[in-house]
């Protein structure tokens, strides 16, 4: 039996270099290697000259046939891959790689609409027959924190009898800056695709779903950027998840959830450093007050052994007071270990203790004895187990134990011959539903042992329940305002043991987080913010005004944010609404706070950005002052240190300054004005340069999008 398994090893090895004579051999494939080469040269218009080439062929378990190619260049390191199908000869994928030296400009050279032309003009060459069966996804507001990637991304789906199958089409990448295609991918499911002739209807699509997937009043927990701290939202929203109902049974489809993230508070684990007792700060006098009131390490460790240690031979291999809070909370982290490679024995605890309370907060541990004894009949059943695990709560976590609810909703994937229970007991405040507090337990159904619990419990205020929408208007506005119909979706068969995907036809909402705000109905995004209507322009007030198109330059990138609807170009800038556009350009992957510079800010919002600027010596602590106006040449002078040049504008010996006010500017300024003229950011008016002018919101925008067009 050994010498055919090696045999058959030898014959996979040696196929993979001599793969174009296998396959046209055995697999009966309809494209060999070199029409493959000459459909994806012909389809992108491939110069391959200089280029090394490699190629590989695979064969999926649902009978998809592929030729993978690679073309490297040997002068640019420009790498090209496309993928072909070996049947049809359509192009599966192409991703087209070239090394960057600087950073792309936050500002595109093109515009989407520009993108999307080009983007239909490759659907139409690659695919003319089936683009008539896609439209084009519009992107969804559910979810819209990135921007200013280097790509424009448009996703095509594919539709059947009318009907959405998202999972099947086409997804192109258009490069904002030459509108070349960075990447391809084309999906088209070829096996049976059930008709939807006799699915049911959608009357009783809606009533399936109710029942199934009832909504319910229920409060998650989300981190307020603006608080700096954890808050609890009230929301309805699914019970059992935003799951799919099959069209034809009216039943769940499972092993697809898309209901609220569980995402409750916590602290990490850190260290504690050993500190000398002389010139300390403040802040460390009271950090050292602060830990008297932590249990000690002994106590955390009598606390651990009793609940965590399941091996005698085990050692402390770890211990660290984590402090969060300012110092008002903290933890112990304790890991103990044990490893017998020779007799392949081993065990492992960790367990995490609140310092203040002592209260345990999560512990996991686990034993090579335990995947002994786990062999033949278990000697607990589900119920008995459940029962050992509130015994335990009952012990450990009492109080809290007492205001949960038993979740009794089954998991979607079962698994055969467990060696443990999970159990699950989600918090209720105010009678409701707590989502992501919840306290569970994890028993070994061999030994009785309790092997994993974890306590996540948020000590916040939770909004009262007054003037909410009634469950029927919920409904109302559920289907009101969500998009709820027929989709086809690919689906992994776990019930019938499958190992290839099939299509099914569901009825399910489009692109929704499973969140409804109670008070008005609207859809919630994840961050349980109320997802507003998109809107092309966001101000109405710039419409017509000079500067409307580098404000929306402005929006589009991010940098600006259209919150509210007026903008107020014509008013004078605040220095706090200057250093913050200013920051968020530098930065625009991730914004420190998005503020909307609607005068509805705190101040507290713009310390960050204040922070930023002062370490990247845009400004000087000095000249912190967020009231203020911002004239033309301290806008100069922040926009020149944005750019890092401003060691080179105090270099007032080099530059001459050509304005017929330039005595107006002092010498310490007028390298800034220099390199903002020479850069073509600012420019003056009938000669004059008009240094102490006070800067328009408008100007602001129009200088920074100058400003971000340079190229460096």
């Amino acid at each position: 039996m050994k010498k055919i398994i090696s045999l058959l090893l030898v014959i996979v090895f040696l196929s993979i270099h001599i793969l174009p004579t296998f396959a046209d051999n055995t697999t009966n494939i309809k494209i060999d290697l070199k029409k493959a080469i000459e459909i994806a040269k012909k389809s992108f218009d491939l110069d391959t000259v200089d280029y090394d080439f490699n190629q590989s062929y695979n064969e999926s378990d649902d009978g998809q046939k592929q030729w993978n190619l690679s073309w490297n260049s040997k002068k640019t390191n420009t790498n090209i891959n496309v993928s072909v199908d070996a049947d049809t000869g359509d192009i599966s994928s192409m991703y087209r790689w070239d090394p960057v030296y600087a950073e792309p400009p936050k500002i595109a050279m093109y515009s989407r609409e520009e993108a999307l032309k080009a983007s239909k003009e490759i659907l139409y060459r690659l695919q003319p027959e089936k683009s008539n069966e896609m439209k084009l996804l519009e992107p969804s507001l559910l979810n819209n924190y990135g921007y200013d990637y280097d790509s424009y991304s448009f996703q095509y789906i594919r539709l059947i009898d009318g009907i959405p199958f998202k999972e099947n089409g086409v997804n192109i990448g258009i490069d904002k800056n030459s509108l070349e295609l960075k990447n391809y991918n084309f999906n088209w499911y070829k096996g049976v695709i059930p008709a939807s002739a006799k699915a049911i209807s959608i009357e009783d699509g809606k009533n399936a779903f109710n029942e199934k997937n009832a909504l319910e009043l229920s409060y998650i927990i989300r981190y307020d950027n603006k608080l700096k701290k954890d808050k609890a939202i009230l929301v309805y929203c699914l019970k059992g998840g935003n799951r799919p109902i099959d069209a034809f049974t009216g039943e769940i489809i499972k092993n697809l959830y898309y209901g609220v993230n569980d995402m409750g508070a916590g602290a990490g684990g850190g260290t504690i450093m050993n500190s000398k007792q002389e010139s300390l700060t403040p802040e460390e006098i009271k950090a050292t007050e602060d830990i008297t009131d932590y249990i000690s390490k002994e106590e955390a460790l009598e606390i651990g052994e009793k609940y965590c240690l399941i091996n005698k031979n085990q050692s402390l291999t770890y211990a660290s007071l984590y402090s969060y809070d300012n110092g008002k909370n903290a933890r112990w982290n304790l890991n103990w270990n044990y490893n017998d490679s020779k007799n392949e024995e081993y065990a492992y605890s960790s367990i995490s203790i609140d310092a203040v309370t002592g209260e345990v907060l999560d512990f996991y541990k686990s034993d090579s004895n335990l995947d002994k004894l786990s062999q033949g009949k278990p000697k607990y059943s589900k119920e008995q187990c459940k029962i050992l695990a509130e015994s335990f709560l009952k012990e450990i976590a009492s109080e809290k134990f007492k205001q949960t609810e038993y979740n009794t909703e089954d998991p979607d994937y079962e698994i055969d011959n467990p060696k443990s229970y999970q159990f699950s007991y989600t918090r209720k405040v105010n009678g409701i539903i707590c989502q992501g507090n919840s306290l569970r337990v994890t028993v070994n159904n061999f030994t009785g042992n309790i092997m994993n619990y974890y306590n996540n419990w948020a000590n916040i205020e939770f909004p009262k329940i007054e003037n909410i929408l009634s469950l029927e208007e919920a409904y109302d506005n559920l289907y009101n305002n969500v998009d709820f119909g027929l989709r086809y979706i690919m689906h992994y068969n776990y019930e019938f043991k499958s190992a290839k995907s099939t299509v099914r036809l569901v009825y399910a909402f489009e692109q929704f987080s499973g969140m409804l705000d109670p008070y008005t109905g609207l859809v919630l995004d994840y961050d349980g913010e109320i997802i507003k209507d998109k809107n092309e322009n966001g101000f109405i007030d710039i419409e017509g005004h000079w500067a409307e198109d580098d404000i929306l330059a402005l929006i589009e990138a991010g940098i600006l944010k259209a919150d509210s609807e007026i903008f107020s170009p014509n008013l004078n800038i605040k220095q706090k609404d200057f250093i913050s556009i200013l920051i968020k350009s530098l930065q625009p992957y991730y914004p420190i706070i998005p503020l909307s510079l609607d005068n509805e800010s705190t101040d507290e919002e713009y310390e960050e950005y204040y922070k930023q600027a002062i370490l990247r010596k845009i400004i000087k602590e000095s000249e912190k002052d967020l009231e203020a106006q911002v004239s033309r040449i301290e806008a100069a002078k922040m926009i020149i240190n944005a750019m890092g040049l401003g060691f080179l504008a105090s270099k007032q010996e080099i530059f001459c300054v050509k304005y017929a006010d330039d005595n107006m500017i002092t010498d310490e300024l007028k390298g800034y004005a220099a390199i903002v003229t020479g850069l073509e950011i600012m420019k003056g008016n009938s000669g004059y340069f008009y240094p102490d002018k006070s800067l328009t919101r408008a100007e602001a925008a129009s200088l920074v999008l100058k400003y971000l067009k340079v190229e460096k």
